[in-house]
C-alpha cells in the first residue's frame, strides 16, 4: 500500500528550501472531504466504532502514514470537530495537518487556527495509543489548546492529558499514559530529565542478581519513571523553540545540600567588581556577555581577599569578582529580570515572560541579589542537562507549527531533520507596512510612537506597541499617563489575565503595550468599529535581533483576511545597534534634522538594519551550532566513562 511521503529529498541536503504542498497533497483533501460525509449519518455508538475499526488496523501493526489510514483518520477528526463545534477545516488546516502528520513544520500564519489543524495529527498518531506530545510556549496555552479540543477526542475514545508544574507525581503520570498529551515544552523536558536521573541513580547490581533475589522471594522496589518511550511530538510556536530557546539548554538544578552562601563573600566580591576598570582590569564579550578578568585585575581581586572570606569560597575567587561584574554591567533590572516580594524574577528574552523557577547558576543569581540588595538564596548545582537539539531526537517523529519558518529552514533541517512547508493563507493578507521612521536618539523616539499611538486612537484604531524590555513599556506607558491616555501594559503574567489583555486589544481606540511577544497564541479580535477605523496597527518599537521574530509581531495585525497595518520605529540607541552597529549610530545621528544627533532623520537606514540582523543570525546560528558541538562531545565522554566504570 502507498504511504505518505514526507518533505524531504536528497536536493535539501545541499540547499534546503521552503516546500509548498504538493499536487498529491491537494487531491487527497477532496477524499479527506468525501470520507468524512459518509461519517456525517452515522449515530455516537457507529462513529466510535469507525474509530476504532482504524485503531484495530494500527494496533495489528499497520503504519500511521499509509494514505488510506491518513485519509480515515483525517476524515474522523473532521466529522468530530463538525459535531463537537460546528466548525469545518479549510482546505489550508487540511493541508497542515498533513505536512504535521509526516514530519515537518507546517509554517501557518497567525490567526489560521493551528490549534484545531494540530488535532488532525494528534488523532491519526494517539490510535496507536503510543503516545502523542503536545507541546506549548506557556501553561495556559496548553490547558486552553487542550480543553478546546477535548470534545473531539472524546468521540473517538482518544484519551487526552495535561502536565503541569509542581503537579502530583501520579497525576502527571497519568496523563503521561494518555493518547494525547498537552503541556509546556519545558516541563516534557524537565520530565525527561528526571527520568533519566532515576534511571542514572538506580542501584547497580552484578548480573543475575535481581533474577536470584526473586526467586528467593525479595522484592525489589522498582523506580517510577514518568514518561513512556518518545512516540510523536508536535511543537507549538516551533522557532520559539527549536530556534530562540535552542541557545539555553535545559537543565535540571537542585541545592545539593548546599547552605545559604555567606553574604559577606558576594558583597566583598561586589565591592572589588566596581573598583576595577573594564580595559586595564577586565575584559567584556558583549556577543557571548561573558567577563573574563586581566592579569592586573586578578592581582587587584587576589590582593583585596581577606581570609575570614576566603573561608567560605565554594569555586575560586576570581569567578565571584567575575559573575559580580556581569551582574553589574551586563544584567539589567526591568529588562533581563525583575524584583519582585523580595526575589530576582528572571525575564525570558525570548518572550518577556517571568520565570520564577529558574536561577543563573555559578553564583551570578547571588551576585545580582547582591547588587540588588534582596535576601541570599542558596547555589543551585546541575543535576542534569540536554540540549533541545538532542532532546527531540529521543522522539520517533516530530513536528512543528509556526508562523515564521522561512529564513531559518536550513537549521531546522540540519539540527532536527524537520523540512519547512509553507502553507497558503485561507485568505489573502490586508496588511499595510507603513516606511520605517529612523532617530537619532530614544527620547525622540518614544516622543513619536506616543504621538501616532495616540492620534490613531483618537480616530477609533487599536494599537499593539511590542517593545523589547519592561523598561521600554513602562517609558511609553509613562509618557501615555502624562498624556492621560488610557492604556494597558502587558509584561508577560503568563496567565487567562494574559489572555484576556490580548482579546481586548482589538477593541476601538485601544492601547495595549506588550513586552516581547507577550501573549503570542492568542488571538486578538477585531469589533466591527475598530474594522472600519483600519484594524489593528502594530508599533515595533525596537528590532530584534531575528527578522523572524519581528515577523511574529506584525503578524498580529491583519490576520484571515482583517485590515490591519504596522510601522517600526529605530533609534541609534537600540540594543542591536548599540552592541553590532557603531558605526550605522554614528550614521544615524548625523542624519537628524538637528545638529546635536537628536529627533528623527532624514534618511531611511531599512537596508543597514537588515544587514546587521543577517549578521547576528550568523553569530547566534554558530553559538547554537557550537553548543549542539559541546554536548555531543560531552555525551560521548559520559558513554566512554560509563563502559570503563
Amino acid at each position: 500500500m502507498s504511504q505518505m511521503r514526507p518533505y524531504r529529498s536528497i536536493i535539501d541536503r545541499f540547499r534546503p528550501k521552503v516546500h509548498r504542498p504538493r499536487r498529491a497533497d491537494y487531491r487527497l483533501i477532496s477524499s479527506i472531504r468525501a470520507r468524512a460525509k459518509k461519517f456525517e449519518p452515522l449515530s455516537a455508538e457507529k462513529f466510535l466504532e469507525a474509530a476504532d475499526d482504524l485503531r484495530g488496523k494500527l494496533l495489528d501493526g499497520q503504519s500511521q502514514l499509509e494514505i488510506q489510514n491518513v485519509v480515515e483518520s483525517f476524515a474522523l477528526t473532521a466529522e468530530a470537530l463538525r459535531r463537537a463545534t460546528g466548525k469545518v477545516y479549510y482546505d489550508v488546516q487540511l493541508l497542515g495537518g498533513l505536512v504535521l502528520a509526516t514530519g515537518g513544520i507546517a509554517e501557518m500564519q497567525t490567526g489560521e487556527g493551528k490549534t484545531i489543524t494540530c488535532g488532525l495529527p494528534a488523532v491519526l498518531h494517539g490510535l496507536s495509543r503510543k503516545g502523542v506530545h503536545v507541546s506549548t510556549t506557556n501553561a495556559y496555552l496548553a490547558e486552553r489548546d487542550q480543553e478546546e479540543l477535548v470534545p473531539v477526542f472524546e468521540q473517538l475514545g482518544i484519551t487526552s492529558g495535561l502536565i503541569k508544574n509542581d503537579q502530583d507525581p501520579e497525576a502527571k503520570k497519568q496523563a503521561y499514559q494518555c493518547d494525547v498529551t498537552y503541556g509546556t515544552g519545558y516541563e516534557f523536558g524537565f520530565d525527561f530529565l528526571r527520568d533519566q536521573l532515576a534511571i542514572r541513580n538506580r542501584p547497580h547490581l552484578p548480573l543475575g542478581t535481581r533474577f536470584l533475589s526473586r526467586l528467593r522471594g525479595f522484592k525489589f522496589h522498582e523506580i517510577t519513571l514518568m514518561q513512556r518511550e518518545l512516540h510523536y511530538a508536535i511543537v507549538d510556536e516551533a522557532d520559539s523553540v527549536l530556534i530562540d530557546e535552542a541557545a539555553t539548554p535545559l537543565i535540571l538544578s537542585g541545592s545539593g545540600g548546599r547552605s545559604v552562601p555567606n553574604p559577606e563573600v558576594y558583597r566583598q566580591a561586589m565591592s572589588v567588581a566596581l573598583s576595577l576598570k573594564e580595559g586595564a582590569d577586565y575584559e567584556t564579550d558583549w556577543v557571548k556577555r561573558t567577563i573574563e578578568l586581566t592579569e592586573s585585575g586578578w592581582k587587584v581581586a587576589h590582593d583585596s581577599l581577606s581570609g575570614s572570606v576566603q573561608a567560605h569560597l565554594q569555586r575560586p575567587w576570581s569567578q565571584y569578582v567575575e559573575q559580580s561584574i556581569r551582574a553589574q554591567i551586563m544584567l539589567t533590572s526591568d529588562v533581563d529580570y525583575v524584583v519582585h516580594d523580595d526575589q530576582i524574577v528572571i525575564v525570558d528574552q525570548n518572550t518577556g515572560r517571568l520565570h520564577d523557577e529558574r536561577k543563573w547558576r555559578s553564583g551570578l543569581h547571588q551576585a545580582i541579589e547582591t547588587k540588588e540588595g534582596v535576601t541570599l538564596t542558596e547555589e543551585r548545582e546541575i543535576e542534569a542537562r540536554i540540549t533541545r537539539q538532542r532532546y527531540f531526537k529521543f522522539y520517533d517523529m516530530m513536528a512543528g507549527m509556526t508562523g515564521t519558518a522561512e529564513g531559518n529552514e536550513a537549521e531546522l533541517l540540519e539540527f532536527y531533520d524537520l523540512p519547512v512547508v509553507q502553507i497558503p493563507r485561507n485568505k489573502p493578507s490586508g496588511r499595510v507596512e507603513i516606511p520605517a521612521r529612523y532617530f537619532g536618539d530614544a527620547s525622540s523616539k518614544f516622543d513619536a510612537i506616543v504621538a501616532d499611538a495616540v492620534e490613531r486612537a483618537s480616530n477609533g484604531q487599536p494599537i499593539l506597541v511590542g517593545t523589547k524590555t519592561i523598561t521600554q513599556s513602562r517609558e511609553i506607558a509613562n509618557r501615555l499617563r502624562q498624556r492621560n491616555q488610557e492604556h494597558t501594559v502587558l509584561n508577560g503574567t503568563q496567565d487567562e489575565t494574559e489572555a484576556a489583555v490580548i482579546t481586548d486589544a482589538g477593541k476601538s481606540g485601544v492601547i495595549t503595550i506588550a513586552t516581547n511577544m507577550a501573549g503570542r497564541g492568542t488571538d486578538i479580535r477585531l469589533s466591527e468599529e475598530s474594522r472600519n477605523a483600519g484594524g489593528l496597527h502594530v508599533i515595533v518599537a525596537e528590532h530584534h535581533d531575528s527578522p523572524r521574530v519581528d515577523r511574529q509581531l506584525v503578524g498580529r495585525a491583519a490576520r484571515q483576511s482583517d485590515p490591519g497595518s504596522c510601522q517600526f520605529f529605530v533609534s541609534a540607541t537600540d540594543d542591536i545597534i548599540d552592541r553590532y552597529g557603531a558605526s550605522l549610530a554614528e550614521k544615524m545621528k548625523r542624519s537628524t534634522k538637528g545638529s546635536d544627533g537628536v529627533g528623527e532623520c532624514r534618511h531611511s537606514f531599512t537596508k543597514e538594519i537588515n544587514d546587521l540582523q543577517a549578521k547576528i543570525e550568523r553569530i547566534n546560528f554558530a553559538s547554537r551550532k557550537k553548543l549542539v558541538v559541546h554536548d555531543n562531545w560531552m555525551e560521548t565522554v559520559q558513554e566512554s566513562i560509563a563502559k570503563t566504570a
